[in-house]
């Protein structure tokens, strides 16, 4: 575990804590007024009973909003380090002959959501449209609908190294600082995104 999120482990510690603690000393102010001092329990006392449950309530939905409910922002470089990784494809081969990268699963008309099958050594890879997508080699590189920044010059160096045949992989990880070990998230990775770079549509096989 990265040493910062201990931060937060304290943090919830503290929370758990001030919860007791207010119960506690709600029911001790009760019972002083109703048993000890047998009188009536006043707007004041209920004012102040509020005041307390509120303040714990705040400190519970900010640690919960910290630890799950914060949204990725992989363009906060404060938070967020991002990444890349190049790892070139090999190419597959039909029973026509025609060699292809990718092999894009549309099965499932009704869904917009396709599936793609790549090889990386030999080893099969499988990744859904949601978290990938296809970049035509004749054509400028360019990826929409993701937030993530793109480093163009290795992607040229790459274009020529693999032969515009290569994935290319995005990571976002939390930063190891305060505000992500309040949120149990330093050290861990955020996202990801694939794009999967082919030298032409020829090579991506498509299985209707």
């Amino acid at each position: 575990m990265n040493a910062w999120n201990f931060v937060g482990i304290l943090a919830w510690i503290i929370v758990i804590a001030l919860l007791f603690l207010v119960v506690f000393n709600i029911r001790n102010r009760h019972l002083k007024i109703l048993v000890e001092n047998k009188k009536k329990i006043t707007w004041k006392t209920i004012c102040l009973d509020t005041v307390e449950i509120l303040i714990v309530i705040a400190a519970v939905i900010g640690m919960l909003y910290m630890s799950l409910f914060s949204r990725v922002d992989v363009g906060n470089k404060k938070d967020i380090a991002i990444s890349y990784k190049f790892d070139p494809m090999i190419v597959q081969t039909r029973s026509d002959g025609q060699g292809y990268y990718v092999k894009m699963d549309k099965t499932d008309k009704d869904s917009a959501n396709n599936t793609y099958k790549y090889w990386l050594n030999n080893s099969e890879y499988t990744v859904s449209s949601k978290e990938a997508s296809i970049s035509d080699g004749t054509l400028p590189f360019n990826v929409s609908g993701t937030h993530f920044s793109w480093p163009m010059k290795k992607i040229k160096k790459a274009d020529n190294k693999y032969q515009t045949a290569y994935v290319v992989t995005a990571q976002a990880q939390y930063k190891s600082n305060f505000r992500n070990g309040l949120g149990l998230r330093a050290g861990r990775y955020a996202s990801e995104y694939r794009v999967l770079r082919v030298p032409a549509r020829s090579f991506i096989d498509v299985d209707r």
